[in-house]
């Protein structure tokens, strides 16, 4: 069967944003500069610059704005589509830019208490994630993830490159034979307690092992971003699991958070997301956030170094379905 005039426009609005993505990470677009660009032929989504008074932008870079579609979508899933991928394609011009998920249920569980976790949300936030892989530099995991759920953190579902995969291990307990340290799909960096460097443990077929200080018994995970940036990585994702997503919240390491609700009830099991404890409501983490339907999942898209501010960014009065 033919893939309908929907879908088709879906990939290609996908290829848009993942050859913005890669124009980004390669170093070849100039911030300062206002630029369109015209999705190239072939089987790699490129851009290609179109000069100024040429016609047939699909795409501009705007200095103030960042990434702009001259024909803005109005219809879902394009118009979301865009939305929510566009501006994870902006320059890190410096630093380092670090977006975390976590898919739980209604009660706040990763998984059941014996590590079920396959799946909490739905193909829907599953496509998701692969898609944020394809969106950056690296993919981290902690040791329970890598450990319970065995994960390939590919791009299997989408179209893109894979990430480097990065696995918190401090004291290399893992199994070697898990599919990041085996497949060969992607590169893996192993990281752990710098003083377990040379001590027996798995090392991947295809990567690096790095160690790093630790602190009150963890590994110091701001010593984490400083060493992947070292590497080159610009923008990290880190898919999980609770414990690793909280932690790196906890230390004011995140820029984006995304939390996928399910219409599930576990009823008791691994704790998802897990914020510093607030004394008063007032003094609460509360970040402007956007909502998107994920099928029957609900994501939170917030933007952790922008407070929400009521006078400026009021949510619409009244009720209002959006499933």
């Amino acid at each position: 069967m033919d893939p309908s005039p929907e879908a088709d426009a879906e990939e290609r609005l996908w290829s848009l944003i993942l050859a913005a993505s890669r124009l980004m990470r390669s170093g070849e677009l100039a911030p300062g500069i206002l630029t369109g660009f015209a999705l190239c032929d072939g089987p790699d989504p490129l851009l290609r610059p179109v000069p100024e008074g040429q016609g047939g932008a699909t795409i501009r870079w705007c200095p103030k704005d960042g990434w702009h579609l001259p024909e803005t979508p109005t219809q879902e899933p394009m118009r979301s589509l865009s939305e929510l991928y566009l501006p994870l394609c902006a320059p890190v011009t410096e630093g380092f830019t670090v977006v975390a998920h976590l898919g739980q249920s209604i009660d706040s569980c990763v998984a059941t208490a014996n590590g079920d976790s396959c799946y909490v949300t739905g193909d829907e936030n599953l496509r998701h994630l692969h898609r944020m892989r394809a969106l950056s530099d690296a993919v981290l995991v902690g040791t329970e993830t890598a450990a319970c759920d065995n994960p390939r953190l590919t791009t299997r579902l989408v179209a893109g490159d894979n990430a480097v995969r990065v696995v918190l291990d401090r004291c290399r307990r893992l199994p070697p034979d898990l599919a990041i340290f085996t497949d060969g799909s992607a590169e893996t960096w192993l990281v752990c307690d710098e003083a377990r460097l040379h001590e027996p443990g798995p090392v991947p077929e295809r990567g690096r092992l790095i160690g790093v200080p630790t602190r009150a018994g963890r590994l110091d995970l701001a010593a984490v971003v400083e060493v992947l940036a070292e590497f080159g990585i610009r923008t990290l994702f880190i898919e999980g699991g609770g414990m690793i997503v909280s932690a790196f919240v906890a230390e004011n390491l995140v820029d984006r958070l995304q939390v996928a609700i399910a219409p599930l009830l576990i009823g008791g099991g691994r704790l998802g997301l897990s914020p510093p404890t607030s004394d008063l409501l007032r003094n609460a983490i509360c970040p402007s956030a956007r909502l998107y339907r994920m099928g029957k999942d609900v994501l939170y898209d917030m933007d952790m170094r922008r407070p929400r501010d009521g006078r400026v960014d009021r949510p619409p009065a009244g009720l209002q379905r959006i499933v």
